[in-house]
């Protein structure tokens, strides 16, 4: 196949629609699969939004998109988002993708064959999108950046403030059963905008208050979100800089022994926040 009629073949669309992925697994998220950019875990990409680009080295289209892929990921990295970047085996040897990679000052992870484990969505072309939110619905599928750019938005507003009861339910029904400290503080919003139907999470609510360590969890989750939207520091703020970049150390430290938790939602929960504030600190 020449590149102009691979380009068209990559331009065919495929049918964008929901489907259900159920509780997102992910596979080859490993050191052994890994090619370039940041790091990532199975458990790190529980209760974010991910933006999944399957592609090859030996694709002229997918090369091609790569740089808009890296905008993506730059404008919404603050956010419970994470870009997966899944290289086709096949497609092109390590060498070659690594090399890609730093030509393209690729910052997100990239794995090779890295996807959802169970229920991806088939594709026949490369470049291909698809956008999982935080429950493991797969909300697009397709070849174009900007509807994959349009999901992303809406998913990440959906999470931060479902549209109506049946949306805050399907978020505290998945963040109850594997984000504790994600549920509380979501619990809390919701009994204030809909204190009538959150009687019927009372009883989740003292289970939640039973669970081990949840008060340290729920601050570090809390801390970590609002790190995340760190302000831009030049040198006229480099007292206030330094001060917040104490702040972020001494949560790691402090919140360090959740990560050993007997419950292993709350040892998960707290690496996933305390990775992200190593993120935030990096970035300093």
């Amino acid at each position: 196949m020449n590149t102009k009629q691979f380009r068209i073949a990559a331009a065919v669309t495929l049918t964008a629609m929901v489907v259900d992925a159920g509780a997102a697994g992910w596979r080859n998220i490993d050191d052994a699969h890994h090619l370039g950019g940041r790091r990532a875990s199975e458990g790190y990409m529980k209760g974010k939004v991910v933006l999944v680009d399957r592609w090859g080295a030996h694709c002229p289209p997918c090369r091609k998109m790569l740089p808009q892929v890296e905008r993506i990921w730059q404008s919404f990295k603050t956010k419970s988002f994470v870009v997966l970047g899944g290289h086709c085996a096949g497609w092109g040897t390590a060498d070659e993708v690594r090399r890609i990679v730093d030509e393209n000052k690729l910052t997100y992870p990239v794995y090779e064959d890295a996807g959802l484990a169970e229920g991806e969505p088939q594709f026949n072309a490369i470049p291909f999108l698809y956008v999982v939110d935080e429950t493991g619905i797969v909300a697009y599928k397709g070849h174009s950046e900007r509807a994959a750019t349009q999901a992303i938005v809406t998913a990440l507003t959906d999470m931060d403030a479902p549209r109506d009861v049946g949306q805050w339910r399907r978020f505290l029904d998945f963040e109850l059963k594997e984000l504790p400290g994600k549920a509380y503080l979501r619990l809390e919003e919701f009994s204030k905008k809909f204190p009538q139907e959150a009687k019927e999470y009372a009883e989740a609510k003292r289970e939640l208050e039973r669970v081990p360590d949840i008060k340290e969890l729920v601050e570090l989750v809390k801390f970590a979100k609002q790190a995340k939207d760190m302000p831009v520091f030049d040198e006229k703020r480099k007292d206030k800089k330094q001060k917040f970049a104490k702040m972020v150390e001494a949560a790691i430290a402090k919140y360090a022994p959740l990560k050993e938790s007997k419950d292993l939602r709350v040892a998960q929960e707290a690496k996933n926040a305390i990775a992200d504030l190593k993120w935030t600190q990096a970035a300093l």
